[in-house]
């Protein structure tokens, strides 16, 4: 099948995606209500169900999803390394060391706006010392992922701290929010992470054939006229960034990344011109069912999305270790 045709038939089922989680929930909604709601002004049950609650919901969903899924194909792609993903390099410990700071210390009842700006702090902090620990060694993968690694043990050991010191109460809410849990998103900050993501995601796709040659390996890079150690610093930086706006807003959201790059490359092959805007799609797509069964499947109480995602990737990933060992074939 074309690639263009793929593509097309992606964003279709990204649409049908959205109407189902549109018209998904405790409430009975029609696809006629729903859009008679979104493409009109007015009041009522309906309405407020539509416009305030489930769109910025579903939408942070599909930005999510997107961001995620671009940025775990860079950090494979540039790392040459199948297992790197965002968290990989500590992003995540960061933003939840940021966040439950906020919750321990009674930051975020203040105002909405600290929740946010602590876990994108705290997301900062981390790609900070992975930077600083790969200065010298000019961003060489290997060094890279070690670096994240001794991050996320460090936010960890961080957050395990706090949360000792915390109260119950206090621990409840840092908890379903290290979860992952779109729940926690205040849409007065939807604007913002919008711009920021998919301006980040555009960036990234047209920097696909600049990361084919990257993961070539230095000396074919460099050879092709590429400042690899510079190249790799500015890309890293902008897959953390949008990393950081994402967790900062949604928590912790795992195997997004890293699974959804391995089934894209199933279909369209490992060419990151095109890989990444698949996974993009791919990513928004899966993020957006993963929400819709979080809030629908045991309503009204609302598993957090962080869980289904590490559910389904935990089963991915067993199921590609049994593929391998030939105990599964296909």
């Amino acid at each position: 099948m074309n690639k263009i045709l793929k593509f097309v038939l992606l964003l279709i089922i990204l649409v049908i995606t959205f109407i189902i989680a549109m018209i998904s929930g405790i409430s009975d909604i029609s696809v006629m209500e729903m859009l008679k709601s979104l493409f009109s002004t007015g009041e009522g049950n309906t309405y407020t169900i539509i416009n305030q609650i489930r769109l910025p919901r579903v939408i942070i969903a599909i930005v999510a999803g997107a961001g995620l899924a671009c940025s775990g194909c860079v950090f494979q792609g540039v790392l040459r390394n199948p297992l790197a993903d965002p968290f990989t390099l500590g992003i995540s410990g960061g933003a939840a060391f940021g966040a439950s700071i906020g919750f321990a210390f009674g930051i975020t009842k203040l105002s909405w706006i600290f929740l946010p700006l602590l876990g994108f702090l705290g997301a900062l902090l981390s790609v900070g010392l992975v930077y600083i620990l790969n200065m010298k060694k000019e961003f060489d993968s290997n060094t890279m992922i070690l670096s994240g690694v001794v991050a996320s043990y460090i936010f960890s050991s961080a957050v395990m701290l706090v949360f000792s010191i915390s109260s119950s109460d206090q621990l409840y809410s840092a908890f379903m929010w290290l979860m992952g849990n779109l729940a926690f998103f205040d849409e007065r900050i939807l604007p913002m992470v919008i711009i920021l993501v998919m301006a980040g995601v555009v960036i990234l796709c047209c920097l696909g054939n600049v990361i084919n040659i990257i993961s070539l390996g230095n000396e074919k890079s460099n050879s092709l006229g590429i400042n690899t150690a510079r190249t790799v610093k500015y890309i890293f930086l902008l897959s953390s960034l949008i990393t950081a706006c994402i967790v900062s807003c949604c928590g912790v959201i795992g195997f997004v990344g890293l699974m959804i790059p391995h089934i894209t490359r199933k279909f369209v092959g490992n060419n990151n011109k095109v890989l990444m805007p698949f996974s993009a799609v791919v990513g928004a797509i899966f993020l957006l069912i993963c929400d819709t069964v979080s809030r629908t499947v045991i309503a009204p109480v609302e598993i957090p999305i962080g869980v289904i995602t590490s559910i389904i990737g935990g089963l991915f990933f067993v199921f590609l270790l049994l593929r391998k060992a030939g105990k599964i074939s296909i």
